[in-house]
């Protein structure tokens, strides 16, 4: 029985929020938070525990968030009911591993909620399609006891289903589709670590599941090797536990959810990938570390065409990349520690680049992550697919919802309507201030409210902009680096303003006005490169910094608006 518990807000900045009444609660306590308002505190490390003792209740409820069932697994006595509500910010659902089972929901709405009463002993796994598989990712599984109170034998579990291990039995191979294999799933299922599985062009009507660990995944051309999802499938290639695994040199179109999807994994690698039209996001790392992202492009999601999310510390970087015609350029709740977005255009979605902390996954609040050598640019079209936080932060070059410590410097960021960089506070169920960001040597121009600006938080500050308007006036006098403490203010960023006003809706991804992509280049030598899984891509990520991170230039202006040439 499904149940509607009430729409909420997507991630971010709640419509109806009185910011002002905030305030003035705020300015009456002499703690400024105490009793007020719950504020995260950093997390070291991933919360989720695997393969922990069956934990027994009575009637239970589940909670959904991004991406996890909590608690995973449960024991109930037969006749017990399981209520699960949907408490993230993404559409989820519940499938049973066993096909033919007469439980379960296909779609289960943010507020939803779904219930089902157990009344034969047994195991009943399950996981949600979108975000996990069975074992894998987004999983969990109800134990209904015996009469007597024990549990069936087959209760037992195995941990979350991820790969423990990088190394390979044997000699790698290539494998190619659709010559050792009619189809890349086909292909994949073969693999072994290690191995490459080589894509002709053509178009590929599948959604590809990987589990095997470092395998890599090419495209002979990232123009001609198609995968199409016609809007019925579900993901182009989703990799769920495989640490490793890289996908090189293809592109995805029409899928209901997402592109190309890495989830729970350490090391993972997307190189000259374009997704088009897809359902959620196009190019999508969440619950995974030690990640580079580059060549690639994004167009057509609701959400966000480049998203890394939930990870501490992320050891992840995107870079030379184009985002357009999305909700969100980038995304990144709660992603933080050595997180770079470097050298890449972000340009014609509703908001450029947006940094954010939020309730509806874990590792919050987002911090230190560093934004470098961007192009960002007319982020302002309610033309796209835009999911509720899209639609609120239209206007906006570089956005920081609610992050800390980050480093925003030498973008070059133009015609936006509300701000070019600007950093405010995030009222999700926890109210998350923006603090001590840094906001130096960047161009910025053109922006209807403030080039420069920030609201709610403290200790941010900016230094050697090249600007024109800011919020406060005169920002770099009142918030100077490195203290953020300069001379008092004379005017403020009306925020409530923004939460109020009118947003074009969303548009559906499948009828939007994106334009088809562009033909990008692709891989040098797809035939002849060895086949590199995604290993030791913390250490390349930190050589990469230590390289470029201070020699990185301000990107030249540009005149030709639809140039794909990265900085």
């Amino acid at each position: 029985m499904k149940k509607d518990l009430g729409s909420k807000a997507q991630y971010g900045i709640l419509r109806g929020f009185n910011l002002k009444r905030l305030l003035t609660i705020l300015v009456a306590s002499s703690a400024g938070l105490s009793g007020i308002v719950a504020v995260a505190s950093p997390a070291s490390a991933a919360t989720r525990s695997s393969g922990a003792a069956v934990q027994q209740y009575i009637d239970v409820n589940v909670t959904m968030k991004d991406n996890v069932f909590s608690p995973q697994r449960v024991a109930i006595d037969p006749g017990a009911t399981i209520h699960w509500s949907n408490e993230g910010y993404n559409e989820h659902n519940i499938i049973p591993d066993k096909k033919k089972a007469r439980w379960g929901d296909k779609l289960i709405g943010v507020g939803e909620e779904y219930e089902f009463k157990f009344e034969k002993p047994g195991v009943y796994a399950y996981f949600c399609s979108f975000h996990g598989a069975p074992g894998r990712g987004m999983f969990g599984s109800i134990t209904v006891k015996n009469a007597d109170g024990t549990l069936p034998k087959d209760s037992e579990q195995d941990g979350d289903g991820r790969s423990g291990s990088l190394s390979s039995s044997g000699e790698s191979k290539t494998i190619r589709v659709p010559g050792d294999a009619k189809t890349i799933q086909g292909g994949v299922d073969k693999a072994s670590p290690g191995d490459l599985v080589f894509v002709s062009p053509g178009v590929y009507h599948e959604a590809v599941l990987v589990t095997t660990d470092r395998i890599v995944i090419r495209g002979l051309d990232r123009n001609k090797t198609i995968l199409d999802g016609r809007y019925e499938l579900e993901n182009g290639i989703k990799i769920i536990g495989a640490n490793g695994v890289a996908v090189e040199n293809m592109t995805a179109r029409r899928y209901e959810r997402n592109g190309f999807f890495w989830t729970g994994v350490k090391g993972y690698r997307g190189s000259y990938l374009t997704s088009t039209r897809t359902g959620d996001y196009g190019i999508y790392a969440f619950d995974s570390v030690e990640g580079i992202l580059d060549h690639d492009y994004g167009s057509g999601s609701p959400d966000a065409g480049f998203y890394i999310g939930q990870c501490f510390p992320c050891d992840s970087i995107i870079r030379d990349s184009i985002s357009e015609y999305n909700g969100l350029g980038y995304s990144g709740t709660n992603a933080s520690e050595n997180l770079v977005v470097a050298n890449s255009i972000w340009r014609y979605n509703r908001a450029g680049i947006v940094p954010n902390s939020g309730d509806g996954e874990a590792l919050a609040p987002q911090r230190k992550a560093t934004v470098i050598g961007n192009l960002v640019y007319s982020n302002n079209n309610g033309e796209t697919p835009a999911i509720g936080a899209a639609k609120l932060a239209q206007g906006n070059g570089i956005l920081i919802a609610g992050g800390n410590d980050n480093l925003v410097t030498k973008n070059r960021v133009w015609d936006h309507d509300i701000g070019g960089i600007v950093s405010v506070l995030n009222p999700d169920k926890t109210v998350f201030f923006a603090n001590r960001n840094r906001v130096i040597n960047n161009i910025v121009s053109d922006s209807g409210e403030g080039d420069l600006a920030t609201f709610g938080g403290e200790g941010n500050c900016f230094s050697n902009n090249v600007f024109k308007t800011s919020k406060p006036s005169n920002i770099e006098n009142v918030l100077p680096c490195p203290t953020g403490v300069g001379v008092p203010a004379t005017d403020v960023l009306d925020l409530q303003k923004y939460i109020d006003a009118s947003k074009p809706p969303s548009v559906d991804y499948k009828i939007a006005k994106t334009p088809k992509p562009p033909v990008l280049a692709g891989m040098k030598n797809p035939k002849g490169a060895k086949a590199v899984p995604a290993v030791g891509i913390k250490a390349e990520v930190n050589k990469w910094k230590k390289a470029n991170l201070k020699s990185i230039r301000m990107p030249k202006a540009i005149t030709n608006m639809k140039t794909t040439k990265t900085p």
